[in-house]
């Protein structure tokens, strides 16, 4: 759970083809989240570009036999 604030994000920058995006990871750059923008917010290319959704996470188990 403290790691919510340190993820890696994507970088928006309209020059640059979206797989091209820098990602950075918050943590490892010395930085955090100071405030959230709701994607609905966000101007149509710049959604489109970042592409957000909503967070999903995996956990796995070992399966019995």
């Amino acid at each position: 759970a403290s790691r919510l604030l340190y993820p890696a994000v994507l970088v928006y920058d309209p020059r640059i083809p979206r797989q091209e995006a820098a990602i950075i990871d918050l943590d490892a750059a010395g930085l955090t989240i100071a405030k959230v923008i709701q994607p609905k917010r966000l101007p149509p290319a710049v959604f489109e570009y970042l592409n957000p959704r909503t967070r999903i996470s995996y956990y796995f188990e070992h399966g019995k036999p």
